[in-house]
C-alpha cells in the first residue's frame, strides 16, 4: 500500500506532492493553488508549513519545494482540484488513511493498547532470544558466518511483510494490526524451536517459517481488516 499520510510531530499530515501524484496532477499547479488561496488554507486550520525535497537525478539539481498538509488542509485543496473519477478515487484513500492515521492516535491514548505494544516489545525480544539460542548455533554448525543480527532482521521483515506493515512502523499501527504481530512473533518462536531440534538446515528454516506466517496472513484476511481500500 502507497502511504498518503504519515506522522510529523505526532500530527497527520500529508503533501502537496502526494496530492498531485496521486490526482495526477501538476505539481507546480497545485502549489500555485496552495499560494494563491493560502489565506483560507490557514483560516483557522493552521500555518501551512513548506518542505525542500532533495533531487533524486544522480546527476543532481534543484530541491522540490512541496507543502506539508493537515488533513482539513488537505481536503481543501482537494476540492479546489477539477473533480473526475481519479480525483474522487484518491480522495477516499485519502481520507481512509487519516481516518486509520487518527485511529492510531487514539489508540496510542489507550490503556489496551499501550499494553499490548508492550507485549509486542517483550515477544519482540523473546523471538530474538530464541533465534540466538536455538537457530544460530545450528545455522553454525551449518556453515553460517554472520552475525545473529542478520538472521533476527530476516525474521522479523517476514513479520513485517506478512502483517502488510512498514518497517519501524509499530508504534503507529492500531490495536488490532498489534495484536496481529504478536501472533506472528509467536509462530516465529514455535517455528524456529520445532524445525531447529529436528535439525533443518536454518536455511529451510527461515523459508517454512515464512510460509508459515503468509499462509496466516492469507487466511487472516489482514489486507480487508487493516488496510484502506
Amino acid at each position: 500500500m502507497k502511504e498518503l499520510v504519515f506522522l510529523q510531530n505526532k500530527q497527520p499530515v500529508t503533501t502537496s506532492l502526494i496530492i498531485a501524484k496521486g490526482t495526477e496532477n501538476d505539481h507546480k499547479s497545485v502549489i500555485r493553488l496552495i499560494n494563491e488561496y493560502k489565506k483560507d488554507f490557514e483560516e483557522g486550520w493552521g500555518e501551512v508549513r513548506f518542505s525542500d525535497l532533495k533531487s533524486t537525478n544522480p546527476l543532481g539539481g534543484r530541491p522540490t519545494r512541496v507543502a506539508i498538509l493537515n488533513e482539513p488542509q488537505a481536503t481543501f485543496l482537494i476540492t479546489l482540484l477539477r473533480n473526475n473519477e481519479i480525483v474522487v478515487r484518491f480522495k477516499k484513500r485519502l481520507v481512509a488513511q487519516f481516518y486509520q492515521m487518527r485511529e492510531i492516535l487514539l489508540n496510542q491514548r489507550n490503556e489496551e493498547w499501550r499494553a499490548i505494544r508492550q507485549a509486542g516489545k517483550r515477544g519482540n525480544k523473546e523471538m530474538r532470544a530464541v533465534i540466538q539460542q536455538a537457530l544460530l548455533p545450528l545455522a553454525r554448525e551449518q556453515g553460517y558466518d554472520k552475525s545473529e543480527k542478520f538472521l533476527y532482521i530476516n525474521y522479523n521483515n517476514a513479520i513485517n511483510r506478512a502483517a502488510k506493515i512498514q518497517p519501524h512502523s509499530r508504534d503507529e499501527l492500531s490495536l488490532g494490526q498489534l495484536y496481529e504481530v504478536e501472533k506472528m512473533q509467536n509462530m516465529v518462536e514455535v517455528s524456529i524451536k520445532g524445525l531447529a531440534a529436528r535439525g533443518d538446515n536454518y536455511k529451510q528454516i527461515y523459508k517454512d517459517t515464512n510460509q508459515t506466517l503468509e499462509n496466516y496472513s492469507r487466511l487472516s484476511l489482514i489486507a480487508e481488516r487493516f488496510l484502506p481500500a
